[in-house]
């Protein structure tokens, strides 16, 4: 009898310690600040080679959106996202409701979302369309120059096409380690081909961080 409520016990605490991460963070609208600050650096997966650093700093918060600005070796932009990390705008290019590459709360293994987007350029008039089926399909502990970090594992696949020719088409396959504990992504993989044929292959990896709520 001792046994089993202790096994039960053990069960309901590893139970509820999942849920936690599952929630963390409690409020993601509230645990983001000005200054918040995210540095990656990014790995060609085909050649080995390691190249551009950059680092996003969040410059503003509204409501309905975080401002950050990104900041590279041959200069400096500014993203916007809503409060799941979807971008809405970068550069040229506004996302209705947005790119769908951010995550979904609260975040929970085997949890699904799908979304069709429109991309304009506001430059070029092009319009493109998109289709995401995202998917969490673990919870894992990784470790790397920035720290050690519990993540949930996103995988995604990304279908795009400018709306005047369909047939030529983008797929993009997306894995993202998101860390609630920082409320941004560890590491995120993009594997992207064009017509079938593969474009690119490159890692972003986080190396250092700093969140004001934190003080670090």
């Amino acid at each position: 009898m001792i046994r089993s409520c202790i096994a039960l016990l053990l069960a309901l605490a590893a139970s509820l310690s999942g849920a936690a991460l599952a929630q963390a963070p409690d409020d993601p609208v509230n645990a983001v600040q000005v200054g918040d600050q995210w540095t990656y650096v990014t790995k060609d997966e085909i050649t080995g080679s390691v190249g551009d650093r950059r680092t996003a700093t969040v410059t503003e918060i509204t409501p309905k959106e975080i401002v950050t600005r990104m900041v590279r070796s041959n200069g400096s932009s500014v993203i916007a996202f809503d409060h799941e990390w979807n971008r809405t705008k970068v550069g040229n290019l506004e996302f209705k409701p947005h790119d769908a590459n951010g995550v979904q709360f609260p975040l929970a293994v085997g949890k699904e979302w799908r979304l069709q987007y429109f991309a304009s350029d506001t430059k070029t008039g092009a319009i493109y369309k998109g289709a995401d089926v995202s998917k969490v399909v673990a919870q894992e502990t990784i470790t790397n120059d920035a720290g050690t970090f519990d993540v949930f594992r996103i995988e995604r696949q990304v279908k795009e096409h400018n709306t005047k020719a369909p047939s030529r088409g983008s797929e993009s396959q997306i894995t993202l380690l998101y860390a609630p504990q920082i409320n941004h992504w560890v590491r995120r993989t993009i594997l992207f081909r064009v017509e079938k044929r593969l474009r690119s292959n490159q890692t972003d990896e986080l190396v250092d961080f700093k969140l004001s709520r934190q003080g670090l």
